[in-house]
């Protein structure tokens, strides 16, 4: 921050960007009021963790609207909002070489080395100038240097040109000194304040935010709700005028509600679990699986990075099937779910299989996707044992299924989750489904078996028709785990026109040595059902055997934590689908590999680790166990983008998202909201004329606005 080469010219992506590279949590803010933009949802994962860069970048791209705000905690700002207050930081605190030019005032920067959290006080006409300064620390947000006012002063670094800034470390440290000056509260061990509000009475319009920061406060110490009544009736009497009984008892309510929401106590939503890093070598797989990577974002017309790494991974799998095993009884074949906006290239991953594969003269390994039945996807295996299908609009075929509930489609669900752990062994057909075939018949279709069934399965979908397909029941069969999910963070952009290019040669003849090796495997045996072969083994090295037991180790913990949100089914077979992936890339690294070694298994255990909790987190958010949680989680939504205005009851009844409701159900949603400390009814005013009126406001717990 200190030594960037940033400007007021520069955009906010610009801007976000710069600061994000040189280490810093960045996250996007509205100009007008400061608050985070609705499209952000949450931001509160991001004060602990970073978001990836791709991220960062989709936030600001095309957004000038926004301002960068810098998540505090290395470094603590002071934040002096008048010239009064400017003047008593100067006169009290430690010389600071690192000032920024607000709308109002001055932030002083310091380095944190205590670990302050945010300390603003609540203001009265008494309050003495040192308690009009706010603390910014951890957990805190902070308008970056170079930022613009909403009244078009940019927030400029002041410097002493003879004291180098280059990191935090460089900064007076804040200590409790500086802490006990401007607060006149302690700090204690944890690094909370003793008493981080005023206990003097506040004027009408801080009554509520007053009542609920005390609460909050004593709650968090597990004081008894009755007490922490009866310590805000005395309270109440000091404010002018005081808030109702009623009112009070409303307010402990909704922040015990929150309270214990937060502490696992009944929750009603899922909470986020953590921020998901991206693995640095995510787009530079192993061997010629770059090489995949690259033709296939070459001959795209809309590049999508992460669909493309999809591409090469089902062509290396469908290339490896069959032929392949691990000494655990690992196999190639997987199963790939590719997201990515309508229109935005999801159908290059068919054009860059069936090009090599065509190139290779292994056209016949592309099946088409009429998974129709589970006698469909006998039929199909019995014909191609080794096979690879891609299947369009995937999520509206689930959804279709759930609707109609089509048995026979339900059916062939089942087959591809049986094949997908059938590579080992032996592929039947139901007795159930020869009910209805002749005597003479019977016996060949209870014949009709496959050895060691390959299917790669590639689905591609847009987001809302995948994620509204799923539901509590999806995710809890086993269906949905044994899928890698990859969800493109491309922004939308219009295609480019490309040539027709043959594939490189390296990649055909890897191809073709792979379905070919020499002396090893009859072409007869490769491709025929009925069959049974000796497959090809290769051994996982110690590195990667211990590699492996330390993820599993991971998984039982994280499916431990997800086990209350029924979500630990999702994280079933990572081990075992990260295991087939480190087979598969050995192979294309060394196509004689006799050993899958450290690094790669360490590169495809980070590689599922990351989609399948990013595919965590996307289920946490959009999809609904019932449609009762779909419609409280539209309303939330709703209320919470419009930001600090909420919404009256008289909008509630008018809005066209309510009118499609039922009026008992929009009461008990509304209901359930307060109860869970997600809303709040207060009086406020809109647009500064008129008196106070009650409305419906999304409860933001955490002060952090830059006045």
């Amino acid at each position: 921050m200190f030594q960037l080469n940033i400007t007021e010219d520069d955009s906010s992506l610009e801007q976000a960007l710069a600061y994000y590279d040189d280490g810093y949590n960045v996250v996007p803010l509205q100009r007008s009021n400061k608050k985070p933009p609705s499209f952000l949802g949450s931001w509160e994962q991001y004060k602990q963790s970073r978001p990836d860069r791709s991220l960062v970048e989709s936030w600001f791209k095309g957004r000038d609207n926004l301002q960068v705000a810098l998540v505090c905690g290395k470094f603590v700002v002071v934040d002096a909002d008048s010239p009064e207050a400017m003047d008593w930081v100067e006169k009290n605190m430690p010389a600071c070489p690192f000032k920024v030019i607000t709308g109002k005032g001055m932030h002083y920067y310091y380095n944190n080395p205590q670990n302050y959290t945010t300390f603003a006080t609540r203001r009265t006409n008494d309050t003495p100038i040192e308690r009009l300064i706010d603390i910014r620390g951890v957990g805190g947000l902070i308008i970056a240097p170079w930022n613009r006012h909403a009244n078009g002063q940019v927030y400029k670094p002041v410097t002493f040109p003879d004291w180098k800034i280059f990191d935090h470390n460089d900064l007076p440290d804040f200590t409790e000194i500086e802490f006990q000056k401007i607060t006149g509260v302690p700090k204690t061990e944890t690094g909370v304040q003793t008493a981080p509000f005023s206990l003097d009475g506040v004027m009408e319009g801080s009554r509520n935010d007053g009542a609920a920061r005390i609460a909050g406060y004593l709650i968090s110490k597990n004081v008894n709700t009755d007490f922490v009544k009866i310590f805000l009736q005395n309270w109440n009497k000091n404010n002018n005028p005081p808030l109702p009984q009623t009112e009070i008892d409303s307010v402990v309510q909704s922040v015990k509600s929150t309270h214990d929401r937060k502490n696992q106590i009944a929750p009603l939503f899922i909470q986020a679990s953590e921020s998901i890093q991206k693995p640095k070598d995510l787009f530079n797989p192993p061997g010629l699986l770059k090489d995949m990577f690259n033709f296939c974002e070459e001959i795209a017309q809309v590049p999508q990075p992460e669909l493309s790494l999809i591409g090469a991974l089902a062509l290396a799998s469908v290339t490896c099937g069959r032929i392949y095993r691990t000494n655990m009884n690992n196999f190639s074949s997987m199963y790939f779910m590719g997201i990515a906006k309508s229109g935005q290239g999801k159908e290059n991953i068919k054009t860059f299989v069936e090009c090599v594969l065509n190139a290779s003269d292994y056209d016949k390994l592309v099946v088409g996707d009429g998974y129709t039945s589970s006698g469909a996807v006998h039929s199909v295996l019995k014909m191609r044992p080794t096979q690879i299908t891609i299947m369009d609009e995937f999520g509206k075929r689930l959804e279709a299924i759930g609707a109609s509930g089509n048995t026979n489609k339900e059916d062939g669900i089942q087959t591809l989750m049986e094949a997908w752990g059938r590579c080992h062994g032996v592929l039947r057909p139901d007795n159930y489904s020869l009910m209805n075939v002749q005597e003479q018949y019977k016996e060949m279709m209870m014949n009709r078996v496959t050895h060691k069934p390959a299917i790669t399965l590639v689905g591609l979908s847009v987001p809302k028709n995948f994620y509204s397909a799923l539901n509590g029941g999806r995710i809890a069969d086993g269906f949905l785990n044994r899928f890698v999910v990859v969800e493109s963070t491309e922004p939308r952009r219009v295609g480019e026109l490309k040539r027709f290019k043959s594939p490189p040669t390296s990649i055909v003849n890897w191809v073709n040595y792979i379905r070919r090796p020499r002396g090893k495997l009859s072409d007869l045996a490769r491709d025929n059902a009925e069959m049974d072969l000796d497959q090809i083994v290769i051994e996982f090295d110690r590195e990667s055997e211990e590699i492996l037991q330390d993820f599993a180790r991971e998984i039982v913990k994280r499916q431990d934590i997800l086990e209350k949100d029924n979500l630990e089914p999702l994280l079933s077979r990572s081990k075992e689908k990260a295991m087939r992936m480190a087979l598969l890339c050995t192979l294309a690294t060394n196509a004689d590999a006799k050993q899958i070694t450290g690094d790669i298994t360490q590169w495809a255990v980070d590689f599922i680790r990351y989609y399948d909790l990013l595919f965590i987190e996307a289920c946490r958010d959009k999809v609904a166990s019932s449609a009762t949680e779909s419609k409280i989680k539209q309303v939330l939504s709703f209320i919470r983008s419009r930001n600090g205005e909420g919404i009256s009851k008289r909008e509630v009844d008018r809005h066209e998202l309510f009118r499609s409701m039922k009026s008992y159900e929009v009461k008990e949603i509304i209901e359930r909201l307060k109860n869970a400390g997600e809303i709040q009814e207060v009086e406020i005013k809109v647009g500064g004329k008129g008196r106070p009126a009650k409305r419906f406001v999304a409860v933001d717990p955490t002060f952090f606005e830059d006045n």
